[in-house]
């Protein structure tokens, strides 16, 4: 995804540079934002961490508690003397626990993919916000791997990172 948004940042900025060559005086101002600090350092990303836990912490401890369990159970039906009725309730255990884990994961994925769709939200909407302010006309992602050095006056990660923290707190406030 990432890759694509910056290949057309990148076609689109070629595609403009003739215009811009029209045009001495004006000059491009392209900035940096690392978004992967911003997806984890912000509040939000941090917010969205502890409500993961809150909301799957429990579960997933149970699932490593029954998980350590049936490791027990596996060590003892090693002993050739285990009868096979053991070894059929364990292998149905085994069956449940990977079906209760599926489900969890599922449970757990889709949750994220929410948090992750807000989060882009507020970050693009940051770095949109960030940019109009300091006059950039472009930003690009450096973690998406095509930038290999930047000017640090083109970064804007930590004002991008300030401006989503502060969406946020607005947000929680009007939430309130």
């Amino acid at each position: 995804m990432r890759n694509i948004i910056f290949m057309l940042l990148t076609a689109c900025l070629l595609m403009s540079a003739p215009a811009m060559a029209a045009g001495e005086n004006s000059a491009l101002k392209i900035g940096v934002v690392d978004m992967q600090v911003v997806a984890t350092d912000s509040e939000p990303a941090k917010a969205a961490k502890k409500q993961m836990e809150s909301k799957f912490g429990k579960e997933r401890k149970e699932l490593e508690k029954q998980g350590e369990a049936l490791k027990k159970k596996a060590e003892a039906l090693k002993d050739p003397k285990a009868s096979e009725e053991k070894k059929l309730a364990f292998i149905r255990s085994k069956q449940e626990l990977d079906q209760k884990t599926r489900n969890f994961m599922r449970k757990v994925e889709q949750e994220e993919l929410t948090l992750r769709q807000d989060m882009v939200k507020r970050v693009f909407s940051a770095t949109y916000e960030v940019a109009r302010a300091k006059g950039f006309d472009f930003v690009v992602d450096i973690t998406a791997g095509g930038v290999l050095y930047a000017e640090t006056s083109m970064d804007l990660t930590k004002d991008v990172l300030e401006e989503v923290n502060k969406q946020f707190k607005a947000d929680k406030k009007d939430k309130k």
